[in-house]
């Protein structure tokens, strides 16, 4: 029998791309919740660039915004969540920037199993 480990860490890198309500950025996966630990936003421009996330809720069917139309200077990066976000099973993060493949987002993310209460 194979076990399932408690707690597992997790690194997601990708360029990000202009805004794309279909393509999700981290998902928290099937019996899992998922801690963002950090969001790291980097523009690898020579001119400023925007980036924007929300947050969508899969049990309220809400989506919130974090961070809209924040300017991150060329050739900067920066950590925009000021804390930990949690994200329950189905709860996608989405993450997009103002010009196509101007910014590369690192997803540092603690998964941990969710049992129901």
């Amino acid at each position: 029998m194979a076990t399932v480990p408690l707690n597992l860490f997790k690194n997601v890198t990708l360029p990000l791309s202009t805004y794309d309500p279909s393509i999700s950025t981290y998902t928290a996966p099937f019996s899992r919740a998922a801690i963002i630990l950090a969001t790291q936003i980097a523009n690898i421009t020579h001119e400023n660039q925007t980036v924007t996330v929300q947050l969508s809720s899969a049990a309220f069917g809400t989506t919130t915004f974090l961070i809209s139309g924040f300017t991150v200077p060329a050739y900067d990066a920066a950590n925009i969540a000021m804390g930990k976000i949690v994200l329950t099973e189905g709860d996608k993060l989405l993450v997009w920037s103002g010009a196509n493949k101007s910014m590369h987002a690192t997803l540092s993310i603690l998964e941990t199993i969710n049992t129901p209460a």
